[in-house]
């Protein structure tokens, strides 16, 4: 399987997923620098409240874009560690410098033993799976052991995911660290790159391909992938599977779909896979492969964090006649 998959003491606390997995209550005063951040801050992540009686002061990234997150937010001098350096966006390149690799690969996720060494008080992470069993394991141990934890909210597990929960870590976080303006001139730029999309109509049958032969594995209709799909003017042909889920080809072939998105990923390139579903005779017949719809985007640009933008823009060319 794939992916693949903390809100200021308390005049009102919002808890849950539903519509964001992330909550922040009335804001402090506004800082510059993370030592002048207000405590105690509550935040809500993915219906968990965790509590920072101080910015945290040695953070470890476990994914690409959690890394793009905290860098974007100014606070290098405060990571640790981080995970899979070599597919950092260009404009925060160069601030990974002298920054602790402490596994050069997302996929598996790093153990709890790799992540301790770099002895963190808080990691990021954009893929539930980094809190799973083989991984970090339970967020609520880490947290009884000091260590908080911060999942990019459209990851959250049961979670409706939307571009606009990205908006909500962003403010959280600024709000730990006492970076508020700067999380809101993040958050402004984003919600720009979003707003200025428009989708393309009438609306496509779209499939998203991220991988798998015998059965291909597709993102579902609560997953970030279709909210931006949706967003470009696209309509999931499976939407009753939620999350993340195989189904089969011949399901494929009876819906039909006019576009593909092949996530670009390192264990299945996308040039790969779209060669391969030319040559796979059962679906030759489907529109998308007769008119070569193919639209390619990088698995993590379809991830919770600062590259929506860039991925909208992409499936909207990509839809467009």
């Amino acid at each position: 399987m794939k992916k693949p998959i903390v809100s200021l003491a308390v005049i009102a606390l919002l808890a849950g997923c539903g519509t964001s997995g992330t909550e922040a209550s009335a804001p402090a005063p506004a800082a510059t620098a993370a030592a002048a951040a207000p405590g105690p801050v509550e935040v809500s992540n993915c219906g968990t409240v965790y509590t920072y009686a101080r910015p945290p002061e040695r953070i470890v990234t476990s994914s690409t874009v959690a890394t793009e997150v905290v860098l974007a937010l100014g606070l290098k001098d405060r990571m640790a560690g981080t995970v899979a350096a070599n597919d950092i966006m260009t404009e925060y390149a160069a601030d990974l410098t002298g920054i602790k690799v402490i596994s050069e690969s997302a996929f598996p996720p790093p153990s709890k033993e790799v992540v301790y060494s770099a002895n963190p008080d808080l990691v990021v992470s954009g893929y539930p799976d980094d809190y799973g069993p083989k991984a970090m394991g339970d967020r609520a141990v880490l947290q009884k052991e000091g260590v908080n934890s911060h999942l990019l909210s459209a990851s959250c597990p049961g979670n409706t995911a939307s571009v606009e929960q990205t908006y909500d870590d962003l403010r959280a976080l600024g709000r730990v660290f006492g970076v508020q303006d700067k999380a809101e001139q993040l958050v402004g730029a984003l919600r720009a790159e979003v707003d200025a999309v428009t989708p393309v109509t009438p609306a496509l049958r779209v499939f998203d391909y991220a991988g798998g032969k015998d059965k291909p594995l597709t993102s579902g209709a609560s997953t970030l992938v279709y909210d931006l799909a949706r967003r470009a003017g696209g309509e999931n042909i499976f939407p009753e599977t939620k999350e993340f889920g195989q189904v089969s080809w011949e399901e494929l072939v009876k819906r039909d779909p006019q576009v593909i998105i092949v996530e670009d990923q390192a264990f299945e390139p996308a040039d790969k896979s779209i060669e391969w579903m030319r040559s796979y005779a059962p679906i030759k017949g489907v529109t998308a492969v007769k008119e070569n719809r193919f639209v390619v985007i990088p698995v993590n640009d379809l991830q919770p964090g600062l590259r929506s933008g860039r991925a909208l823009k992409a499936l909207a060319e990509g839809f467009a006649p």
